[in-house]
């Protein structure tokens, strides 16, 4: 039962060789129509279309037992020649056609590219006709439908023999028009035999012009000897069978409609049909009859002897050679891998003796790698990280927030906090200036940056986002990024003095080697005022603006619960400085500047328990802020530590102070309320300060 399905299956799939495949090129791609010739009748089978890099056409055409396929060529790629032979036995005509075919060619092309036959069928008086196709190698190789492969099946054919076959059942001419080539091809029959000629109508692709039909069929029949009573005859009968098909296609006269019918078995008989797919039936009728040597054409030489290699590969396809091949293949398959294993086996044992104390070391060596794969990974030190991220943070950036996590690719790190103002800087130079940084020192990655908008103060938030991918590389800054180098200390106050003892101070010991400074004074130089000496311990002026001088803490920050409840509760807090400061004096002079203060600031004449409280600590604070200065100690009260008095703030006037922000004019608030305090400085310069201190406590009320 098996084998019987087998057998049918196979019948099915047969090839039937008088099944012939056309494949003519076509807009897009191929037109491919299946035909069975019998007796000299074409039954057409089925038609497609195929693009030209689309689905395999090979399926198709296998599906309906072709067992030859011609694909069509252009017109202009193919030399096609008539030559007219006296009548005379065949086998003498073939031996005539082939050397007139010789004389042609002149060994310019090869003979897979060169096909001759004669027509069947005779016109004029005792002569045959026959036609030589040359397709020169310089033409290339001809299109194929995908799925298709050049071989003894599949061959080229040029659409001339299309219509040569199809001019032996007719009487007129008939006219092959390829408008995407722009090509003519004519068949006209003669008194002096059947005249064949292509032609290109022109460069250019479209509707060929009936001009240049006459001209070629007037040239081909002055060639050709016609007489020339004919020649406007056959001109105008050719004409008029390619009148309707000027923008391509068969074109035929009416009177030979009914014979290229009785070549069809059924389907459609109109002119439009035939105008469409006569040329493929004309193809289907040579490839399987007289003119089938036209369309075996090949782009080269399938039976070409082969070279080494496939000489090699056809040696070894003899029985004889196969068998041999097949048993040393079955030896090699079966003892091979067991001699190569012993034999590896006995190189390994000569190589380690002691195998069991090597795969014991190969082992531990294992688990050695995996544990420093894994703390390469996830031992990195946070602290390093941090350090990266300070020494990468420039001035002007406040950080609030850190969090250093473990990520496939190494230490995931945000970061968020808000950038001010920091010398001629802005908060978003500030920040482009710490995202590059990062950048540069090479421990981070991946570095995303978002802020929002300045506030009321001009600080902007912002939160950053990195990848730590190399935390443990010892990146190198430069020394005035470098906090190893230079400590936030020194940046910010200055380098210790001389006198201060650094144990106590958790400063860092000096080198006994370094030369001590000598040129400052070992007692801190004394001023006069009036009638009273006193000995003051003040700051050098940073000079950098507001935005480099450090931000009031304790009593000096005011406490926000609102707009104007944190405005006053500043100015308060300024005020209770004075008056810690002035409680503190010896002088008269800064009595007079606390009250001052607290009349321009509309404090009560009793100050409540609370403000007395707060008083008292604002005096204890301004008490240690200017009484460790003796000592020489850098102090937030005192930074740099230096003997040396203050100098006095810069007027300021009314003009400047408006266009102060509030965080100006309260930095300023404090420095002309500490040189209020002041025993040193003359009447005028009071007054002076006592104005500036009024106008500056009012910008601060103001917002």
């Amino acid at each position: 039962m098996k084998q019987s399905r087998r057998k049918q299956a196979s019948e099915a799939t047969a090839a039937d060789p008088g099944v012939v495949a056309i494949a003519r090129p076509s807009a897009g791609g191929f037109a491919v129509s299946a035909f069975r010739v019998r007796s000299g009748s074409v039954e057409v089978l089925a038609s497609t279309a195929c693009g030209a890099s689309g689905a395999p056409i090979g399926p198709w055409i296998d599906s309906h037992r072709a067992a030859r396929t011609v694909v069509v060529l252009p017109s202009a790629d193919v030399i096609v020649r008539a030559v007219q032979l006296p009548s005379a036995d065949e086998r003498r005509l073939e031996g005539a056609l082939q050397l007139n075919a010789s004389t042609f060619v002149l060994g310019r092309t090869p003979s897979w590219r060169v096909a001759s036959a004669l027509l069947p069928r005779e016109r004029g008086e005792a002569v045959r006709t026959g036609l030589v196709a040359e397709w020169p190698e310089e033409a290339g190789t001809g299109a194929l439908p995908p799925g298709v492969a050049e071989g003894t099946g599949v061959t080229f054919a040029a659409a001339t023999a299309g219509i040569a076959a199809l001019a032996a059942a007719t009487d007129h001419p008939l006219v092959f028009v390829d408008a995407g080539e722009g090509v003519i091809g004519v068949c006209v029959p003669t008194s002096r035999g059947l005249l064949v000629r292509a032609t290109r109508a022109g460069a250019v692709a479209g509707a060929v012009p009936a001009s240049a039909i006459a001209q070629a069929v007037g040239e081909a029949c002055v060639h050709a000897g016609v007489p020339s009573a004919e020649i406007p005859a056959a001109i105008a009968r050719t004409s008029e069978a390619a009148a309707a098909v000027l923008g391509g296609g068969l074109g035929f006269c009416a009177d030979d409609l009914p014979r290229l019918e009785t070549l069809r078995e059924g389907g459609d008989r109109s002119a439009a049909w035939w105008h469409e797919h006569g040329i493929d039936i004309g193809l289907a009728l040579a490839a399987l009859g007289p003119l089938a040597a036209l369309t075996r054409l090949q782009s080269r030489d399938i039976g070409a002897k082969p070279d080494r290699a496939g000489a090699f590969i056809n040696r070894m396809s003899e029985p004889r050679t196969a068998r041999r091949l097949l048993v040393a293949g079955l030896a090699a398959v079966l003892l091979g891998p067991l001699a190569i294993e012993g034999l590896r086996l006995l190189v390994l044992r000569w190589k380690m003796p002691d195998l069991a104390a090597y795969i014991k070391a190969e082992d531990e060596d294992r688990r050695r790698q995996a544990m420093y794969r894994v703390l390469s990974r996830q031992g990195a030190s946070m602290t390093k990280t941090l350090s990266d991220l300070a020494c990468t943070a420039p001035d002007g950036i406040e950080i609030e927030f850190i969090n250093v996590s473990q990520s496939a690719k190494g230490q995931a790190v945000t970061v968020r906090g808000k950038a001010r103002s920091a010398g001629s800087q802005q908060p978003t130079e500030v920040m482009l200036d710490f995202e590059r940084q990062m950048r540069e020192c090479g421990a981070f990655e991946s570095i995303q940056r978002s802020s929002e908008a300045p506030d009321s103060r001009g600080y902007q938030a912002f939160s950053l986002n990195a990848t730590a991918v190399r935390p443990t590389m010892m990146a190198s800054f430069p020394e005035a990024q470098d906090f190893a180098k230079t400590s936030m200390r020194e940046r910010r106050y200055g380098p210790p003095p001389d006198d201060v003892d650094h144990a106590a101070s958790g400063l860092a010991t000096p080198d006994a080697s370094a030369k001590p400074a000598t040129d400052r004074p070992a007692t801190p130089p004394v001023r006069e005022s009036g009638t009273t000496t006193t000995t003051t311990a003040t700051t050098t002026a940073s000079g950098t603006g507001a935005s480099d001088a450090p931000a009031p803490t304790g009593a000096l920050a005011p406490q926000r619960t609102g707009a104007d409840s944190g405005l006053q509760m500043g100015a308060a807090s300024v005020v209770s400085a004075a008056k810690a400061d002035a409680a503190n004096s010896a002088t008269p002079a800064a009595k007079s500047a606390t009250d001052n203060a607290a009349a321009a600031t509309g404090e009560a004449a009793k100050p409540s328990e609370g403000e007395a409280a707060g008083d008292a600590k604002a005096s204890a604070r301004a008490a240690r802020g200017s009484g460790s200065s003796r000592s020489g100690l850098a102090t937030r009260s005192n930074p740099g530590a230096t003997n040396e008095p203050e100098p006095l703030p810069a007027p300021i006037t009314e003009n400047e102070i408006n266009k102060m922000s509030r965080e100006e004019a309260r930095q300023a608030l404090v420095t002309v309320s500490r040189a209020r305090n002041r025993a040193d400085i003359d009447d005028a310069t009071k007054v002076r300060l006592k104005n500036e201190f009024d106008l500056l406590l009012e910008r601060c009320r103001k917002e």
